[in-house]
């Protein structure tokens, strides 16, 4: 009965004019629960991407992206809290910004409406950085962001990257072929460009600003990018000490570059957007090494400023 159901749907969706397909599809992808279903609907009458409307725009993702965009669908925001802290930093004068790991463009879009901010997304899955191309070129009309293909790392190379399944945002770097505890080692592989940030940025205006989310690979884009990411005012990055271990990095070189350049910081849950409550750097740097000690697949939400 499911099999007939599902046959008689495609066959009216297919049927109707593609306004009206696109309403109906666009619809089921906003109830999360029936988001997989809608995208394999989607396939059959021949979409290749669902449009979520928010207040970064008409924003366009994978079918299968049940995280990102999925949540974008639903909520109509990302990140709100973030997004205002950045953009306060910039309301004066604009400034520079650096979206590491900008994924479709849900960060870097809000911040790129400031027309005197100078934006920088670099994105190296190229399902992704091909609708980040086509986001910011809908939504970003001061030509203010520049679009880079590759991932930061504390080296010039070319890298093994795995590609997560129904999760555009969990796509990473992979450093070694053992199995992990999210099952990591049957993912599919692909091979990306990297280099140094050092090397990419050498002259930009201040107020800097970054937000650093490679699922793990921080300590890389921190120890490639030392020169520059020291002089920004304020950094957010994700905190995730299983994936970081996993890929070999320096979690205690992290901790102590950011007590060495910053004042304060706050830490909340991953991916929660609460409101920080700023504490003294030493404060932060002892929680954070507290949290790397656990064994557990959580991560935080870390924001440190002058």
């Amino acid at each position: 009965m499911k099999a007939l159901a599902k046959a008689l749907l495609v066959q009216s969706v297919r049927a109707l004019p593609l306004r009206a397909r696109r309403v109906i599809l666009h619809d089921l992808a906003n109830n999360i629960g029936d988001f997989e279903a809608a995208g394999n609907i989607a396939r059959t009458v021949g979409m290749t991407g669902f449009v979520a409307e928010g207040d970064a725009g008409a924003i366009r993702g994978a079918l299968d992206d049940d995280a990102g965009l999925a949540k974008y669908a639903r909520d109509g925001v990302w990140s709100p809290r973030e997004s205002s802290l950045f953009k306060r930093l910039f309301a004066e004068r604009g400034g520079t910004y650096l979206d590491i790991g900008a994924n479709i463009g849900l960060t870097v879009i809000p911040i790129a409406q400031n027309p005197q901010v100078a934006c920088y997304a670099f994105e190296p899955e190229p399902t992704n950085f091909r609708f980040l191309s086509e986001n910011v070129f809908l939504n970003c009309r001061a030509g203010n962001v520049r679009l880079l293909n590759f991932a930061l790392y504390d080296r010039n190379a070319t890298l093994p990257f795995e590609i997560a399944e129904r999760h555009s945002g969990d796509h990473r770097i992979s450093l070694v072929d053992v199995a992990g505890e999210l099952d990591e080692q049957g993912r599919k592989k692909i091979s990306i460009p990297a280099k140094r940030l050092d090397d990419v940025l050498s002259d930009f205006t201040r107020p800097l600003a970054a937000k650093i989310d490679v699922q793990g690979a921080e300590p890389f884009v921190f120890s490639g990018g030392q020169k520059t990411l020291s002089q920004a005012s304020l950094l957010s990055l994700e905190f995730w000490p299983y994936s970081m271990r996993r890929m070999g990095g320096d979690i205690g070189a992290l901790i102590s570059f950011l007590s060495e350049h910053f004042q304060e910081g706050s830490i909340s849950a991953g991916d929660q957007d609460e409101e920080r409550t700023w504490q003294p750097i030493a404060s932060i740097a002892r929680s954070l090494h507290e949290f790397a000690k656990t064994d557990g697949r959580d991560y935080l939400d870390v924001t440190v400023r002058k």
